[in-house]
């Protein structure tokens, strides 16, 4: 049957209306092997991202990850019936996506491994029709650790808090690989990006929304905020009892749609 592209999707109205929600608290298992994509301290469950492909997409669309992690765009690419293709600046990452589609039985993509801001220069403009990525913290890297100690570090931005690389650095980088991966995106078609905001340095830092602002006057054109109660998260007593601290339990999802074509 081909493809209406009139529409956004295959889903239903009633399907349609559901996902329409600004708050995403659909409950999501810790399967196709969690406890081994966990080695990656910050990994998206597959399911959601399934959830989220099949909304911008139709079944045998393309998607990209340029910051694909342990897969979780991906194996939701697979379960959704669509291609995909991700890139991964940590080896090791790109190693458990591979062995997890083992595992699972899934179709394993191509991840190649390299940093995103030259691969997506590789890619043919306007060949995917949905991206959907999961930015790094700007200094996750720097923090200490209570994942795993096996847990392969993540080279990409880094942050070096006694040379004092400003967030603005890394809200740069981050801009610079958007608009790569938007150099690769068909026009009016949707890009979606994980973004969890931060409380360091006795400050709530609101990344989503400096993402965003990054991105003002781009390709890119925000249309929704969506915010995922991640109901698995474990609630932490911070600032306790002379201070308040949030627990954070949500992941901003900024959507943002390519209206025209990137800057050269």
């Amino acid at each position: 049957m081909p493809i209406n592209r009139k529409r956004l999707n295959d889903l239903t109205g009633s399907e349609w209306k559901f996902w329409s929600r600004s708050v995403i608290t659909k409950p999501y298992p810790r399967d196709l092997q969690h406890a081994l994509r966990s080695e990656h301290g910050g990994q998206k469950p597959p399911r959601l991202c399934e959830d989220l492909i099949r909304v911008f997409t139709h079944e045998g669309d393309r998607v990209l990850d340029p910051l694909a992690g342990v897969g979780g765009t991906l194996l939701g690419a697979a379960l959704a019936g669509r291609e995909a293709h991700g890139i991964e600046r940590t080896g090791r990452w790109a190693e458990i996506y591979r062995e997890v589609c083992k595992l699972e039985k899934l179709r394993c993509f191509e991840c190649r491994v390299g940093d995103a801001r030259d691969e997506l220069a590789r890619l043919e403009p306007e060949s995917f029709r949905f991206v959907l990525t999961d930015l790094p913290y700007w200094d996750m890297d720097r923090l200490p650790k209570t994942r795993a100690a096996r847990a392969a570090k993540s080279k990409l931005s880094r942050f070096d808090a006694e040379a004092g690389r400003p967030k603005s650095e890394w809200l740069a980088e981050m801009r610079e690989i958007l608009l790569g991966a938007a150099r690769a995106l068909a026009e009016r078609c949707y890009l979606a990006v994980f973004v969890g905001d931060m409380y360091r340095g006795n400050q709530y830092h609101m990344l989503g929304s400096e993402v965003a602002a990054s991105l003002a006057g781009s390709c890119l054109t925000l249309k929704a905020n969506l915010v995922w109660y991640d109901v698995s998260k474990s609630l932490h007593v911070y600032g306790y009892p002379s201070a308040f601290v949030p627990s954070l339990t949500h992941q901003n999802i900024l959507v943002f749609r390519k209206e025209s074509p990137p800057p050269s």
